[in-house]
């Protein structure tokens, strides 16, 4: 495992997802001030995610072609621009822009996953990944919180400071950053559209059943994220700083395993057994916050939930890479970032209706959700297969 190249994808994924996290708090109300409705807000979050659902495909159809390094470089560059769009804008539609022209240019994390699934061994992959979920974390956890000290001297301030990191990242990836070993993908492959080749990819039965976890999960956290707010301000009365210490104690917990324990995990346990035990405990813990009236509970729900998530995602994404042949990882893991993007915006919009019905349906529907990927993952523990060795191509 090449440690001095994670230790600069970690750096790299960080600086770009705290420069997110500077912003993505702040966006609701920096919108309020151009006249958006909260159903406009809705869109205009989820605009994002649209294009990053497009663009993530053919970004890892190209890493495979170019190189990876090229595309995380054009995507920090492109992040730069967006940044930098937001702190200018003058009108609504410019936001929107804005927001598009991100998720264009968010192929940084799929090039990241696919970075990482070049310069790593299949044994030590999740652990690969894990140390890239860290850095993601750490930029959610510290980022809203320098979002919100820049905005004492400017409202636009955020912006433009997300703009910065995002352009230093480049040229600090454009100067440190060694390029992966090149595979060349399959004529065939090359042949098919970006289209073409994500069906061809969702029938293989070892891969579509991963990436199956992959979609309930991440509209499963969805679904946690994008109404906790709410539901601590509802159901518990918190105070907004209370819930942003919460949602970091999350944060923490997912550095905290995906930083450092998920390696050791792994080499005891092997990656299914743990997917398994990560939904399990996901599953517990989004039932519990309803009934968390304490403070102790709520915290033993959250830590249920950022542990079992944290054990997921890594394990999860070494799975789906040890599907895929070495000339395809962009592709496959651009995919992944597809079906994690469409993940979220089906969490956004349906876990705000369900909050409107009743406060409690977002967490049994996802308690639900990932009651359904446990079973699912405990049906493919295969007798005489080793959990995470790679299918049969």
């Amino acid at each position: 495992m090449n440690r001095r190249a994670l230790t600069i994808i970690f750096v790299t994924v960080f600086i770009d997802l705290l420069g997110f996290g500077i912003v993505i708090p702040l966006l609701p109300l920096y919108a309020e001030r151009f006249g958006a409705s909260p159903a406009v807000i809705g869109w205009l979050l989820a605009s994002y995610l649209i294009a990053q659902a497009i663009a993530a495909p053919v970004l890892g159809r190209l890493s495979d072609r170019i190189g990876r390094r090229p595309v995380l470089i054009a995507s920090l560059a492109g992040s730069a621009v967006s940044f930098t769009l937001l702190g200018l804008a003058e009108t609504l539609p410019w936001l929107f822009v804005a927001r598009v022209l991100a998720g264009l240019a968010g192929g940084s994390v799929s090039a990241a996953k696919s970075y990482i699934a070049d310069v790593t061994t299949p044994e030590n992959r999740a652990k690969g990944m894990g140390f890239l979920g860290a850095g993601i974390a750490l930029g959610y956890v510290f980022g809203p919180a320098l979002g919100g000290l820049l905005t004492h001297w400017n409202v636009t301030m955020p912006y433009f400071v997300a703009g910065t990191t995002a352009l230093v990242n480049c040229f600090s990836a454009l100067l440190f950053l060694p390029a992966p070993p090149r595979v060349t993908p399959h004529a065939t492959d090359e042949e098919l559209s970006a289209l073409a080749h994500a069906g061809r990819l969702l029938v293989r039965p070892g891969l579509r059943g991963y990436l199956g976890m992959v979609f309930l999960i991440t509209l499963s956290f969805s679904l946690f994220t994008g109404t906790f707010a709410l539901l601590g301000q509802r159901l518990f009365h918190y105070t907004p700083a209370k819930i942003g210490v919460l949602l970091s104690f999350v944060g923490l917990m997912a550095a905290l395993v995906q930083g450092g324990l998920i390696g050791p995990l792994v080499k005891r346990f092997k990656e299914l057994p743990l997917a398994t035990a990560g939904s399990a405990m996901f599953a517990a813990g989004l039932a519990l916050v309803p009934m968390a009236h304490g403070v102790g509970l709520m915290l033993a729900a959250l830590f249920l939930i950022g542990f079992g998530n944290s054990l997921n995602m890594p394990t999860l994404l070494a799975l789906v890479s040890r599907e895929a042949a070495a000339g395809e990882q962009g592709r496959v893991l651009g995919v992944q970032q597809s079906l994690e993007s469409i993940a979220r915006i089906i969490g956004l919009v349906v876990g705000g209706w369900l909050f409107s019905r009743v406060e409690w349906e977002p967490y049994v529907c996802g308690a639900g959700l990932m009651a359904l990927a446990t079973v699912f993952a405990l049906s493919h523990f295969v007798p005489g297969r080793t959990a995470g060795a790679p299918a049969a191509k």
